[in-house]
């Protein structure tokens, strides 16, 4: 089997434009792709995450659950400093450390319900194997 290249994660939504503005202008993600009724952006180099509508979705379940997209950055509060000021972002906690876990984060909502987790591995050996910079 060869080894997979890139990665999108899709999740549905009613209307796209909510997931436009988030995507692209808030987060400030490129877009890579449109559909249409469908598009995709890139986070870093080959991870993805894509929005479509729901009644063209591929698989159907309840929009905004049971999903969590977690992007991993250098700077946790630097980006928490600037989301928090967003009005249509429901941010649902201040960084802090995970538990047990090496990841310092905060957790948010998009715009379609879905959890996003802005994180940074607190483990210098952990963050070396996810980074591609």
């Amino acid at each position: 089997m060869k080894t997979p290249y890139a990665a999108i994660v899709f999740l549905s939504y009613e209307s796209l434009a909510p997931g436009e503005r988030f995507y692209e202008e808030i987060l400030g993600f490129s877009l890579v792709e449109d559909q249409g009724w469908a598009k995709v952006y890139r986070i870093h180099g080959s991870s993805y995450v894509g929005i479509v509508e729901s009644k063209r979705a591929s698989i159907s379940g309840a929009q905004g659950e049971g999903t969590l997209l977690s992007i991993v950055v250098e700077d946790v509060d630097a980006w928490y400093e600037e989301l928090k000021g967003e009005p249509s972002i429901k941010i649902l906690n201040a960084p802090c450390r995970v538990g047990e876990l090496p990841v310092y984060s905060f957790f948010l909502k998009d715009p379609a319900g879905y959890s996003v987790e802005i994180q940074a591995f607190t483990d210098p050996e952990i963050d070396h194997r996810f980074a591609c910079r």
